[in-house]
C-alpha cells in the first residue's frame, strides 16, 4: 500500500504548496505513478483545516527560549478556517476525480498551537479529542467529501484518549507506527516512531479494536528491504508525504522526482512479484479485516 500525509489546498502563492495546485502542483507526482501503474492504489491522509505556516522548526535551538518558542508558535498560525478543504470546491473535485484513490483523515488542524506544532494530538484530553473528531466530521461532510474510517494522526501520535475517541466515533483503523530500519522478519516489531512494539510488517489490532498499520518504507529506504518484506508474506506499506520543500525545510520522503523515479523501480519490481501480490490501501485492508473478525473480539483487544 502507498500513502500519502499532510494533502490539503495549500497552494504555491501560499508558504507551501500542498495540494492545491492540483495537477500542475504536488500532487502531479501521484498522478503519474497512478498512470504508469495501472495496479497502484494511494491513500491520501487529508487535514480538514491545516493551519501551520510552515510543517518544521527552521532553527530548533531557537525552541528552548521560552518567549522565542511562543511567539514563533504564534506566527506559526494561520487563522481558523483559511485552510478548510469545504471552502476549496475545485480541490474536493480533483480529489473525487483522482483514480484508484481513497481519503482518510489526517487531524483537525495538524497544528498544536505550541512546540512542538506538528503534534496536535499531545497532551489533548479525551474530550478534546471527541470534539477534534466531530470537528473533522463535520468539515468533511460540508466538503462532501467520504472518507475511509481511520486516520494517520499527526506526529503518529496516538494516546489512549485518541483511540478511545476515535474508536467511539466509528473510525478502525489507524496508521501510528512507523520503522525504516529494524531487520525484517516476521516477528519483528517497531522501534522508531509513534507506537512501539507494534508489528512491522503486519497490521494488527491494537487499543481495544483499531487496527494499526507501521510504515516500513519510504524514500531512504533500499528495493532489497520493498523484497524482504514481501519474501515474508508481510504488507509494504510506503509513505510519502506531498510536502517537499518548504523555505529552507526538505522532506526526505517528501513527493519529487527523485523520490518518484525511486518509487517507479519499486513498483516496477512489484509488477514482476505476480498475481498472488494484492495492491490495495488502509481502507480496504481494514474493511476485510473488521468483516473478518468476530464483533465481540474487537472489544476485548490488548491494549498498547
Amino acid at each position: 500500500m502507498f500513502t500519502i500525509d499532510d494533502v490539503h489546498p495549500g497552494t504555491s502563492r501560499d508558504s507551501y504548496e500542498a495540494g492545491g495546485d492540483l495537477d500542475h502542483g504536488q500532487l502531479r507526482f501521484l498522478i503519474r505513478l497512478l498512470t504508469a501503474h495501472s495496479k497502484l492504489r494511494a491513500t491520501l491522509f487529508v487535514t480538514a483545516d491545516w493551519r501551520a505556516k510552515h510543517p518544521s522548526v527552521s532553527h530548533p535551538l531557537l525552541m528552548h527560549i521560552p518567549g522565542v518558542r511562543r511567539l514563533w508558535c504564534e506566527w506559526n498560525t494561520l487563522p481558523e478556517g483559511t485552510m478548510r478543504i469545504d471552502r476549496f470546491p475545485r480541490f474536493i473535485e480533483f480529489l473525487k476525480n483522482l483514480p484508484r484513490v481513497e481519503i482518510g483523515l489526517h487531524g483537525l488542524t495538524h497544528n498544536r498551537g505550541r512546540h512542538p506544532t506538528h503534534l496536535e494530538y499531545l497532551d489533548a484530553s479525551e474530550e478534546e479529542c471527541r470534539r477534534s473528531l466531530a470537528g473533522i466530521f463535520q468539515i468533511f461532510h460540508a466538503a462532501n467529501l467520504a472518507f475511509v474510517p481511520g486516520m494517520s494522526p499527526p506526529g503518529w501520535y496516538l494516546s489512549h484518549g485518541l483511540a478511545r475517541a476515535m474508536r467511539d466515533a466509528g473510525l478502525t483503523f489507524v496508521g501510528s507506527s512507523r520503522d525504516l530500519v529494524s531487520a525484517v522478519h516476521r516477528e519483528a516489531r517497531s522501534g522508531m516512531s509513534g507506537l512501539t512494539g507494534t508489528s512491522l510488517i503486519a497490521p494488527q489490532w491494537i487499543s481495544g479494536g483499531l487496527l494499526n498499520f507501521t510504515t516500513n518504507y519510504q524514500a531512504t529506504s533500499t528495493i532489497d528491504r520493498a523484497r524482504s518484506i514481501i519474501d515474508h508474506g508481510g504488507l509494504l506499506a510506503i509513505k510519502a508525504h506531498v510536502i517537499k520543500r518548504a523555505g529552507s525545510y526538505v522532506a526526505l520522503d517528501g513527493l519529487g522526482d527523485e523520490y518518484c523515479d525511486h518509487l517507479h523501480a519499486v513498483f516496477d519490481y512489484l509488477e514482476t512479484v505476480g498475481e498472488d501480490l494484492w495492491w490495495t490501501g488502509m481502507g480496504e485492508i481494514a474493511a476485510r479485516c473488521v468483516a473478518a473478525l468476530p464483533q465481540a473480539s474487537i472489544g476485548k483487544a490488548n491494549d498498547l
